[in-house]
């Protein structure tokens, strides 16, 4: 959950009334290479509960651009299921300097 807590703290995702992008949040996604799709029905921010920690995490358009970012350029790895993913020593640093993430809180 920290991407998604820094998401928040850096003012790119709102929480408040239910999870959605910021203007600054479309614009830093945007400036990431992240493509955010809008032609589907999917919602472009929404919260969903990870089923690990048990706390609620990015997810719809803009979770998907970014989960499906981090793994082509090699930020995380699948383990073991479609669902499991481990942080490369590459995305800790990326997540570090983009999102301003302390690396040991990632581990």
């Amino acid at each position: 959950m920290s991407v998604t807590d820094a998401l928040t703290r850096q003012g790119l995702l709102r929480q408040d009334t239910g999870f959605a992008l910021t203007d600054t949040g479309l614009d830093w996604f945007d400036d990431q290479g992240i493509t955010l799709h809008r032609t589907t029905r999917r919602p472009l921010a929404r919260s969903c509960l990870d089923w690990t920690e048990r706390r609620p995490h990015l997810a719809g358009v803009a979770g998907a651009a970014l989960c499906r970012h981090a793994l082509t350029a090699h930020w995380c790895e699948p383990v073991g299921t479609a669902r499991a993913l481990r942080l490369t020593p590459q995305g800790e640093r990326a997540l570090a300097e983009l999102l301003d993430i302390d690396p040991h809180t990632l581990r």
